[in-house]
């Protein structure tokens, strides 16, 4: 097994991103050095360059060949809430339907489409959630350090919706469910509203293999 001297690896390499380049060059495991003690440094490239385990606060996805500040911002992608307690339970489910040709709700006006789910329930309530997709978008223009016109960074498209009533077990609609109804019974909407809101019975009907079970 190969072994490294870390008095020779402190003057063979003084900074932390000449040392992060070297292990990153010698064994493809990138390091975050900087800011780190600098005794600390040396040992966990040492442990590195050696195979040995290496502290989950020293490692990185990013490349030390490349300047953070020649990279272009992303903004994270929001995490989704959880379902929320007040829906009837997942096991109440009678009838699911996809549509994924429904108008973008972020951009009415343009040709792209969502992907939306609805659920209905034993109770009559009907949901709806859109689940897609997202789309990365650049925002804003800068030259970068060649020259070169390039986003001031990405960010999301992301139309995602958590699952929200459509219909409430009255019959009652709420106010957002009132307009995507709308839009589902009309020529627009391919008049799929009778799809959505299938009969419990002649569903069941169709999944019950043993009618004494």
């Amino acid at each position: 097994m190969v072994t490294y001297d870390i008095a020779s690896l402190k003057e063979d390499l003084p900074t932390a991103k000449e040392l992060a380049q070297f292990v990153y060059d010698k064994v493809n495991v990138s390091l975050d050095l900087v800011g780190k003690p600098k005794q600390e440094q040396y040992e966990v490239a040492k442990n590195a360059l050696e195979g040995k385990k290496v502290p989950s606060e020293y490692l990185t996805d990013s490349n030390p060949y490349v300047e953070k500040k020649d990279t272009i911002p992303e903004d994270p992608l929001r995490k989704m809430p959880k379902r929320s307690i007040d829906l009837p339970d997942e096991d109440a489910q009678v009838h699911y339907f996809g549509a994924t040709n429904m108008p973008h709700p972020l951009d009415p006006q343009s040709d792209k489409k969502v992907y939306i789910d609805f659920r209905k329930y034993e109770n009559g309530l009907i949901t709806y959630q859109i689940t897609g997709p997202v789309e990365k978008i650049a925002v804003g223009e800068k030259l970068n350090k060649y020259g070169q016109t390039v986003p001031e960074k990405y960010t999301w498209l992301d139309p995602r919706t958590e699952e929200r009533i459509l219909r409430n077990p009255d019959g009652t609609f709420t106010k957002e469910g009132r307009g995507v109804h709308t839009f589902l019974i009309g020529e627009k909407g391919g008049g799929i509203w009778t799809l959505i809101d299938r009969d419990i019975v002649s569903i069941s009907a169709k999944n019950i293999a043993d009618p004494w079970a």
